[in-house]
Order: structure tokens, then C-alpha cells, then sequence
């Protein structure tokens, strides 16, 4: 089945996410929610967030009722150990990858939201959460360079990220 894992770049529009919704209603796809992803996916499969501190900010995440995952240990979220692939703390996006290839055995990836510049789709995170400088961006685009396996596309409108091949979000998952 494909998975669409659905990130916080600043290019996620509602509509996106709507058809994402109705196309998991209907059985088309699974979906996985980034960190703040949730609050406008709150019906996804699962919710990923690398940072223990994301979770410990944000308390409202552990009613999320679909399976949560973390880098580190937070309670109430399933733990996303290191391995040869995932050794060096990747970022939330590409654990979502993860999650769907590995746990939920994904067909295709589809990826939105993952623009890798700019900010989120709600603006900044306040403090006491930090935000992706440049210099960072290009760091989780280098972690990108680990994924070796599953076939992922890329339907996010004007992102930085070239890794894999790109595609319209309505074209590449049809009813």
C-alpha cells in the first residue's frame, strides 16, 4: 500500500491534506504525520517526531491515537533505535520514511510538506523549540543520502530536496 508522509514545510496547503484524508478514508493509502502534522491529520496512522523535546512540548501529542514514535525516549511513544541506515540522529521526515517502509511495509512513499527551506506551514516554532536554520536544512538533505531502499516520490511544490524523483501529489495517487 502506499504511505504519504505528510511533513511541516511551509508549501502544505489544506487541500493537500484534505485529498490525502479522503484518499486514506477510502483505503488508497496510510498516512504518517509529522510533528505538528497531526493537528491537521489527526486521523493518521501514525505520528513521528525525532526530538523528545517536541514531545515534552507539545503534551496534546500523546492523545493522538494512532501509533507514536520518537528518536529518544518520551513516554507513550515507540522508540526508533539507531541502525547502520538511521546512525546519526536523522530528522523527523526521513523517520517517517522509515516508519512507513519498515513498520507499515509501504509500497511507495509519497512525500508532502518536505520543502527544506523556508519554515513550517504555521510559521515558526516558539521557544523554547528551535528552528531549522539553512545550514541545518542542507544536513537533513545529506541524511536523505541514507535512504537505500523503497521507492519514494517526492510531490512537494518547490522543494530543495532532489533526491528522488517528483511528482504531482492528485497524478501519482489516484482514486
Amino acid at each position: 500500500m502506499d504511505f504519504v508522509v505528510l511533513a511541516t514545510g511551509q508549501s502544505v496547503t489544506a487541500d493537500q491534506v484534505e485529498y490525502v484524508r479522503e484518499m486514506h478514508a477510502v483505503g488508497k493509502c496510510g498516512a504518517i504525520a509529522i510533528s505538528d502534522m497531526y493537528e491537521l491529520a489527526p486521523w493518521a496512522d501514525a505520528l513521528v517526531s525525532q526530538d523528545p523535546n517536541w514531545w515534552a512540548n507539545n503534551p496534546e501529542a500523546s492523545e493522538f491515537t494512532g501509533r507514536k514514535f520518537c528518536g529518544g525516549f518520551h513516554p507513550g511513544t515507540e522508540r526508533l533505535e539507531q541502525t547502520s541506515e538511521f546512525h546519526s540522529g536523522p530528522n523527523s521526515g526521513l523517520q517517517g520514511m522509515r516508519v512507513a517502509r519498515d513498520v507499515f511495509r509501504a509500497s511507495r512513499i509519497v512525500l508532502i510538506g518536505f520543502d527544506m527551506h523556508g519554515t513550517h506551514y504555521f510559521g515558526p516554532h516558539p521557544d523554547p523549540l528551535p528552528n531549522t536554520t539553512p545550514e541545518r536544512f542542507l544536513a537533513h538533505m545529506r541524511q536523505f543520502a541514507a535512504w537505500r531502499s523503497g521507492l519514494a516520490i517526492n510531490c512537494t511544490p518547490g522543494s530543495a530536496l532532489k533526491w528522488f524523483p517528483t511528482g504531482d501529489l492528485r497524478e501519482v495517487l489516484r482514486p
